[in-house]
């Protein structure tokens, strides 16, 4: 369970780092297109239009591999469930047999 709760924990710290990057990329988008639209290409712009450019599609493969990572955290808090469930039963099964087998017992 402590290793569901802090897989549940990394799983919303990266969801957070997703959000934030996203909105930084959004961000950059927007200033890039901004850039482009202002008349006169100066070479001030221009070195920034292609920083900005990069940060985007650096951006771009940072959210790409986060998405990765969730989905895999993901699937393995939702195995780490599942299997979590499954012992649950296992357990109740076999307290239900030693509370018969006690019943037998005082029976004898």
């Amino acid at each position: 369970e402590t290793e569901v709760e802090r897989l549940q924990r990394l799983l919303a710290g990266m969801e957070k780092e997703h959000r934030d990057l996203l909105a930084r990329m959004e961000a950059g988008e927007a200033e890039l297109e901004r850039l482009r639209e202002v008349e006169g290409a100066k070479a001030a712009q221009q070195d920034r239009s292609a920083q900005l450019e990069k940060e985007v599609a650096t951006l771009r493969e940072k959210i790409h591999h986060l998405d990765d990572m969730l989905k895999s955290q993901q699937r393995k808090v939702r195995q780490m469930i599942e299997q979590l469930q499954n012992s649950k039963t296992v357990v109740q099964a076999k307290d239900a047999a030693i509370q018969e087998l006690k019943e037998r017992v005082s029976y004898l």
